[in-house]
């Protein structure tokens, strides 16, 4: 018991000394700059219980449900970096997303409040930053760009532009961001930047809101440990000048579980610990698993409490896995569960609803996304060099093999052959090219606005005026080959009726490969969904 005591001292000292070092420093820089939160915001969850469905068994048969959060409560206080921690499949993300306003195709029951009043998900989603674990961002821009676009569409209407812009270059000093301010980020399988810059840019474009709360699922996933490091010290920062934040963790390394100031420990659903990280080592050494010296935390809690690391047999796990309902029970009739339902259940003040940051107006969205746009043409030179590719190509081909038609009996069927061919090529070929290069940039609409930072004909808007002078210009000069090299009647109004067709069947095309690729998820289901496409147009 001495050297479980022991170890916990020296867990507490280290972690006394981790925190001390950032009040001196980056945490006094970030509440000058950013300022203190207007409102510091505790946040609480009262028997939160969440059931997901699970697929069908057979073709007829009907589908299961699955409970992932088993009416767990607990409390997310402010200025405090709190750490949900459990093995894969415990829940975390789910309480995460639960929490934080982001569950989706599950049903929830429960109650969530901040400083002690219930609020909606929509007020909370306006109230917290909420940092996925997958780095969804516009690969044409650069690091600056995005972190101003989320200024602008996320700060008040209010706020004068220039203060939007002095917030992004404090938050690109916060997060160590100057040198790769002006880097093309490119997207993630071929990326500009490291894989810490790409979270501590996503982690920008929500600090950038000067929000109360921060949530974050997996912020270390894919990082080296000192990337990881560096990722959580900023994190910590963030809590010691104010904030609420609250990160799930899969396995930290020393230093990082040091920072911590709470942890939460899931398993199953159910909630093990929730108490001061500083404690959980003698916790666990008080019930009969005392952490070796010099040995990770986390890794003891991982290895020997939630999975037995010498237990090979079907009978040792079984054995390790009752370990840990035992441990569940015990936390379950634990006087500390009980205080924390209990302030769970308190009413409070809450929060000023006319200080949460509210959407930009419409004609600010217009702007900005129409500047992206314009900058995400420009720079995508592939997609430029393709579609130049493509106009002639097809127009030649179709040119060719159709080439000079005759005026006699036999030629009426080759034209009705060559127009019908023409008809079907000009839209399949817009189609495919639209579901092929949209795939990467619906995943950014669909993030950016799950989180309100536009409207969907704000977005759709924009895109259609920038990409109107390539459906317009390109289909043009195709058409113009085509007609041409079959010798087509020239006459002013049939060149004229042939060059409008082809231009409005190009931007129907466009049209019905946007619709297929927001209507279904995957690119190979659009795909064989499209091939009903000449079918109908033939009909």
């Amino acid at each position: 018991m001495s050297a479980t005591a022991g170890h916990s001292q020296q867990a507490e000292a280290a972690q006394g000394a981790s925190a001390a070092a950032p009040q001196d420093g980056t945490s006094d820089v970030m509440k000058k700059l950013l300022g203190i939160p207007s409102t510091p915001c505790e946040v609480a969850f009262h028997k939160l219980k969440m059931d997901v469905d699970t697929p069908a068994q057979g073709c007829f048969g009907s589908r299961g449900s699955k409970t992932v959060l088993h009416e767990v409560s607990g409390i997310f206080e402010a200025g405090k970096f709190t750490a949900i921690m459990g093995s894969s499949g415990a829940g975390k993300t789910s309480l995460l997303n639960a929490v934080g306003g982001e569950a989706a195709g599950g049903r929830l029951a429960g109650r969530i409040t901040v400083n002690g009043q219930s609020i909606s998900t929509e007020t909370m989603r306006r109230l917290r930053a909420f940092v996925f674990q997958d780095d969804v961002m516009m690969g044409t821009m650069t690091v600056r760009e995005v972190i101003t676009m989320s200024a602008r569409l996320r700060l008040p209407e209010s706020v004068s532009l220039q203060h939007k812009l002095d917030r992004v270059e404090q938050v690109l000093q916060i997060l160590h961001l100057e040198k790769c301010a002006d880097t093309i980020m490119g997207y993630s399988e071929a990326s500009n930047i490291s894989g810490g810059e790409r979270k501590r840019v996503g982690i920008a474009m929500e600090l950038v809101t000067n929000p109360s709360i921060i949530f974050l699922d997996e912020p270390t996933s894919g990082l080296d440990t000192f990337t990881a490091y560096t990722v959580c010290r900023t994190l910590k920062d963030l809590a010691l000048a104010g904030r609420t934040v609250v990160a799930t963790i899969h396995q930290p390394s020393s230093d990082v579980f040091h920072m911590f100031d709470n942890l939460l420990l899931l398993a199953n659903g159910q909630i093990m610990y929730q108490d001061k990280a500083a404690h959980v080592v003698n916790y666990f050494g008080e019930r009969g698993f005392p952490c070796p010296h010099f040995s990770n935390p986390a890794d003891h809690i991982f290895m020997r409490i939630l999975n037995d690391q010498d237990a090979m047999s079907v009978e040792a796990r079984a054995t390790s896995q009752q370990g840990v309902q035992k441990f569940m029970d015990e936390y379950s009739r634990s006087e500390g569960k009980g205080l924390i339902e209990s302030r769970c259940a308190e009413t409070g003040i809450g929060v000023d609803i006319t200080q949460v940051q509210t959407v930009a107006g419409l004609s600010t969205q217009i702007s900005v996304l129409f500047a992206r746009s314009k900058n995400n043409v420009i720079r995508n030179r592939m997609i430029l060099r393709a579609k130049i590719g493509q106009c002639f190509f097809f127009g030649l081909l179709v040119g060719l093999v159709f080439r000079d038609l005759a005026t006699n009996q036999r030629g009426i069927q080759d034209r009705n052959g060559a127009l019908f061919f023409i008809s079907i090529n000009v839209v399949m070929a817009a189609t495919f090219g639209v579901l092929s290069a949209f795939v990467s940039e619906r995943n950014v609409f669909e993030r950016e606005r799950s989180i309100g930072m536009y409207s969907t004909l704000a977005y759709f808007l924009s895109k259609y005026v920038i990409e109107l002078p390539h459906n317009l210009i390109f289909p043009f000069i195709q058409a113009n080959i085509a007609f041409f090299l079959m010798g087509l009647q020239m006459e002013v109004a049939k060149w004229i009726a042939f060059c409008v067709t082809f231009v409005v069947l190009n931007n129907l095309g466009n049209s019905l490969g946007i619709s297929l690729s927001c209507i279904f998820e995957t690119l190979e289901v659009a795909l064989q969904v499209s091939q009903a496409t000449p079918t109908t147009f033939k009909q």
